[in-house]
């Protein structure tokens, strides 16, 4: 009955759905990164925690493929780019097509400072590292220090930049090009995030120390990365932010499966605080996924929460094997059970299904309920969760319109977890029928 009401609806108000109504492409992003993280760093540290890990509940998993152009085990340079760009490059490269040309190849990073947004970059390794360097910096090798530290102050311009330390960034440069500078936990959590604008976080003058051995003076990951998003999340339009738990890769490399394990953990502590930064939220993108596998891990015995699992490790570099990804939010349902480095961009920046409200890739019931929710209400001006996919600032036939001109459209949620129905639902729409025939007062002002 529904499908025969929505038709005749759709027919009366004869809908004309245009780009101009489409959802926007997510307002926020939030990349995060477990350099070295396999499936097996995962199950790893899961069995010593006693319990899945944060980023484990998240609704959209699947695996990724990470050769480099030039090599079937990449390195972090080339995987940092193809997440960040779309493009293969050779190891070592650095976001220039290489091979190819040697252009600049436009990272995410760069994309969403094109639309007016915050952006930033928060790492455990030291600030020009590779990951970080792909998202922010165009090299022809990953060692270029200087010129990637150049790169941040004075081309891409992160509005936050923490991580480790020296190797080419410095107080005096970054101070030079505008930043406020803080240098140990204290000084970070001392900031007002309210009035920050360029911020780089230097803590110490290397990477940060494993989290078994403790971190003194500097800050944790988690720190780090909430203090960024309280600076970033002023800017009303929104902001692009990568995190990298850089050192689950360099416990990876000597075979620390206790070190592995401190930083997988604490890398999920930090998605756990992504999540709770962005509960309720329908305007955000949360992606969780890995850059390479590290050290050929595999999980063979489970010895009980708090104990190390046995486990055996064939290598101590990196592996060709597939790493997971886990997301949530706006374009999160794009994620599939296999993909490659190269798609995140495409993923990232797509827009949404019109009239597709919760962003979950199908226009259905639920979306139906955010206008229903709202009716007659002044909003504000396209705000998806409040029920205005028409941008207009008023929730009404337009929104309806919208909604119903798109019905059954995208890829249906999965089996069992459709709504039903209500009875509510369906007289709402015949009554809204007769509002549109009947309907000659002006909106509310």
């Amino acid at each position: 009955m529904l499908n025969q009401i929505c038709s005749l609806l759709t027919a009366t108000l004869t809908c004309a759905i245009t780009a101009s109504l489409a959802s926007a492409q997510p307002k926020n992003v939030i990349f995060m990164i477990g350099d070295g993280m396999g499936p097996d760093q995962v199950e790893a540290a899961r069995m010593f925690n006693g319990g899945p890990l944060s980023f484990e509940s998240l609704p959209y998993q699947g695996l990724v493929t990470t050769n480099a152009a030039n090599a079937a085990i990449t390195d972090s340079a080339a995987a940092a780019t193809a997440l960040a760009t779309g493009q293969k490059v050779n190891n070592s490269v650095i976001s220039l097509a290489l091979p190819g040309d040697g252009s600049e190849l436009t990272t995410l990073l760069e994309h969403y400072q094109a639309l007016g947004r915050d952006t930033g970059l928060v790492t455990t390794t030291y600030m020009t590292h590779a990951t970080p360097a792909g998202f922010g910096a165009h090299e022809p090798s990953r060692y270029n220090s200087t010129q990637i530290a150049g790169d941040y102050l004075n081309q891409t311009r992160p509005n936050v930049l923490f991580g480790g330390g020296a190797h080419g960034m410095s107080v005096a440069s970054a101070q030079l090009a505008g930043y406020n500078v803080v240098t140990d936990a204290a000084g970070l959590l001392a900031l007002n995030t309210n009035t920050q604008t360029f911020v780089s976080g230097q803590f110490g003058t290397t990477h940060l120390p494993y989290e078994v051995n403790g971190l003194g003076a500097l800050p944790h990951l988690s720190q780090m990365t909430t203090t960024a998003l309280d600076i970033l999340d002023n800017d009303p339009d929104g902001f692009f932010l990568m995190v990298e738990g850089g050192k689950i890769d360099h416990a990876g490399h000597s075979n620390l499966l206790a070190h592995n394990i401190g930083e997988t953990i604490e890398f999920s502590n930090t998605v756990q605080a992504v999540l709770d930064w962005a509960g309720g939220r329908n305007d955000t993108l949360v992606i969780v996924t890995a850059d390479h596998e590290t050290g050929g891990l595999n999980v063979l015995a489970d010895n009980g929460p708090g104990n190390l699992p046995t486990v055996s490790w064939s290598s101590t570099g990196h592996t060709a094997a597939n790493v997971p990804v886990y997301a949530l939010g706006a374009n999160a349902y794009r994620v599939t059970a296999t993909m490659d480095n190269t798609d995140f961009f495409d993923l990232v920046t797509a827009a949404g299904l019109p009239g597709d409200l919760n962003l979950d890739g199908f226009v259905g019931i639920e979306d139906l309920n955010f206008i229903l929710g709202n009716w007659n209400l002044n909003v504000a001006m396209g705000d998806l969760l409040l029920g205005d996919p028409s941008g207009d600032g008023y929730v009404g036939i337009e929104d309806l319109n919208v909604v119903l001109g798109n019905w059954n459209t995208g890829t249906p949620p999965p089996p069992g977890s459709v709504v039903p129905e209500p009875a509510a639902t369906i007289f709402f729409l015949i009554a809204s029928l007769v509002l549109l025939k009947r309907r000659t007062r002006s909106r509310p002002t």
